[in-house]
């Protein structure tokens, strides 16, 4: 592999012992992939940081950077963790005892010795994060966080390969990344098209998302020629595809902000049926415990849009709509917070049902939610999940 001078010397050790190890890191995986040089990042998003994920082995190897001096070359965030930092109970039913939130808060004090935003989101795109630091289209970044990559590479333009927590944390140290996958132009002009009829809304979305991933086959990422309802039936796509397979981009006619070439060999329609048939299998009969919103972390719209579609009903389920630290504090701001309260909804920051253990303290409960993310983890983690149509999930409440 090609090495800047400025790359070979903080390979050697000459910015610091932590340095190296990223830089080593990094070098060895992109040989191993077959990468010819390295490229720089404007900035990291670290995914991997829920100690409900990694456990005490992982907080450890997150202080053992913290312990060698290391600091962030590049602007850096951070994922959602096991539980929301000001109420850990807020989740439903949690009861954490105090050496597990001991080991989590270690976790991110390393993180923010290290100079990491504790925004704790898998949505910075919702957190300000592009317009803070400029990122825009072409702009290489390391994030960890397979919807957040999607939605970087698919909607704003931003280049990232799916990176695992550590590559994504060695990254940031170094400010750089291997030269591979999305960071090159011609790896990211699709080769077959899918095409569907209609309008789509969450659900509808994140069933497609399943469809395309059983049928794409091919390296490149596919080309999608659908109507999203709104950026959260958009995310909710991204987020199917990163989670039902190990697509990084969807290039989607009309959204992507860049051209998708003339590379496109095969075109295939999706039948309006499958997505019916889906949604189908995977609604709910009779009632359920809870209704979820927010997997990705949800925005202040659609968090406005699902209130008003509930108005002013009692609630049978319990509601948990989870986001960022900053869209709640817009919430807040509106009055939106207030209302979702007086219905007596939770809304969780910093953390969501997926990364949380919310599942062991729950085991059996039924959840529905329009998140075909959060219905994927969910079930196979002992919760009785299931996908519902956002206004439908209004019945269940």
């Amino acid at each position: 592999m090609f090495l800047t001078k400025e790359e070979e010397r903080a390979l050697r050790g000459e910015e610091g012992e932590a340095k190296a190890r990223a830089m080593q890191v990094i070098v060895r995986v992109g040989e191993a992939l077959g990468a010819e040089r390295l490229v720089e990042i404007k900035h990291a998003h670290i995914s991997g940081v829920s100690f409900e994920n990694i456990g005490e082995p992982g907080v450890e190897f997150i202080e053992s950077f913290a312990s060698l001096g290391a600091r962030f070359s590049v602007p850096t965030s951070v994922n959602p963790i096991s539980y929301d930092v000001e109420e850990p109970s807020r989740i439903p039913g949690l009861q954490l005892p105090p050496e597990y939130l001991r080991w989590q808060e270690r976790a991110l004090k390393a993180l923010a010795k290290m100079g990491a935003e504790l925004e704790l989101t898998c949505t910075p795109y919702y957190a300000g994060v592009p317009e803070r630091y400029n990122l825009k289209k072409g702009d290489h970044v390391a994030w960890g966080e397979s919807s957040a990559v999607a939605y970087a590479n698919s909607v704003l333009g931003i280049r990232s390969n799916r990176e695992g927590g550590p590559l994504a944390l060695a990254a940031a140290i170094a400010g750089r990344t291997y030269y591979y996958g999305m960071h090159i132009d011609e790896e990211r002009k699709p080769r077959v098209e899918y095409s569907v009829e209609g309008e789509l809304e969450e659900a509808e979305a994140g069933a497609l998302g399943e469809i395309v991933v059983s049928l794409h086959k091919d390296s490149r990422p596919p080309l999608i020629r659908a109507r999203f309802s709104g950026d959260a039936a958009v995310r909710e796509f991204l987020a199917a595809v990163s989670t039902a397979g190990d697509l990084a981009m969807a290039h989607i006619a009309g959204l992507t902000p860049e051209s998708p070439g003339e590379e496109v060999r095969e075109r295939l329609e999706v039948e309006r049926g499958e997505i019916e048939e889906a949604l189908a299998r995977l609604r709910p009969e009779g009632d359920v415990d809870f209704v979820y919103v927010g997997c990705p972390h949800s925005s202040l719209g659609e968090l406005r849009e699902l209130l008003d579609m509930i108005g002013s009903r009692r609630l049978r389920a319990k509601l948990v709509i989870s986001m960022s630290r900053s869209v709640f504090l817009e919430a807040l701001k509106e009055g939106v917070a207030e209302r979702a309260a007086r219905l007596g909804a939770a809304l969780v920051r910093d953390s969501c049902l997926v990364v949380s253990p919310f599942y062991r303290f729950n085991k059996g409960s039924r959840v529905v939610t329009n998140s075909f993310k959060a219905y994927y983890y969910l079930s196979r983690r002992g919760v009785k999940a299931y996908l519902a149509r956002t206004r439908d999930l209004v019945s269940y409440l």
